[in-house]
């Protein structure tokens, strides 16, 4: 499989699950000093005011993943290593990231919710992200799934609280891709990506749902606490307090 087809079947798979919309482009980069490609594609949910919710979803492609797919395992092993190389290989592995994120319009904040607030919603959060994006286990199966902790982006306010400007998620999986065998039998044995970025394609679409919904929630909860209107900063340059009716003028 190489990387065109690989990034075909996920764009796909993904708005096969309604995960990403026909709108949605996707964007490709490739770094001029690795020549590694980076593929990645944002997704817009429905507002939650005052925040913001949706998903990034991408994977990077190795240099090293484009020449072994444009030749056979045994002419590479020979290419590298000489005619008298081992004939057995690692699994071609290409992980995918997602991120779930809601943030505030850019130039504003809310003060950090309450812990009774916060700390229900943090815990219910990840509970529902752990059973959307739970990967049925198998026997000697690899640990291909990893989720990571929330994260919170704000400022430090200037009487010294915590003034929130967003929170996200992150969560990745490993993609089992076909590696290419010139013997046959060893080539019949290596199946296909399709499933596997198809069941990752309906997890991310199950992730987001639930994602959306947890912060329809915040939102919510946060319309009924004290103080939890967006703040917008100051403009540079304008004082404190005092007349904000524009510089003196001389007639």
């Amino acid at each position: 499989m190489r990387y065109d087809e690989f990034r075909d079947r996920c764009l796909a798979a993904l708005r096969g699950a309604r995960a990403l919309s026909y709108q949605d482009r996707p964007e490709e980069t490739v770094n001029l000093t690795t020549m590694g490609r980076r593929w990645e594609a944002h997704t817009i949910g429905r507002s939650a005011e005052p925040f913001h919710p949706g998903a990034t979803i991408g994977f990077d492609w190795d240099p090293f993943e484009s020449a072994r797919s444009y030749t056979c395992e045994e002419d590479l092993l020979t290419d590298l290593h000489g005619h008298r190389a081992a004939r057995s290989t690692q699994p071609r592995l290409v992980r995918v990231d997602f991120v779930f994120r809601a943030g505030l319009v850019w130039g504003s904040t809310i003060p950090m919710p309450a812990a009774e607030v916060w700390n229900p919603w943090a815990e219910a959060v990840q509970g529902k992200l752990d059973e959307a994006l739970a990967v049925a286990r198998r026997r000697k199966a690899l640990a291909t799934m990893w989720r990571g902790e929330l994260e919170l982006q704000g400022a430090a306010a200037p009487d010294g609280s915590f003034a929130l400007h967003g929170v996200s998620s992150s969560s990745g999986e490993l993609i089992v891709i076909p590696r290419i065998w010139d013997d046959s039998r060893r080539q019949e044995r290596e199946g296909s990506a399709a499933k596997r970025i198809e069941e990752l394609a309906a997890r991310i679409r199950k992730g987001l749902d639930a994602w959306l919904d947890s912060v329809d929630e915040l939102a919510r909860w946060l319309r009924y606490a004290p103080g939890a209107a967006p703040v917008r900063p100051r403009p540079r340059g304008r004082p404190a307090g005092g007349d904000d009716s524009g510089p003196e003028t001389t007639h």
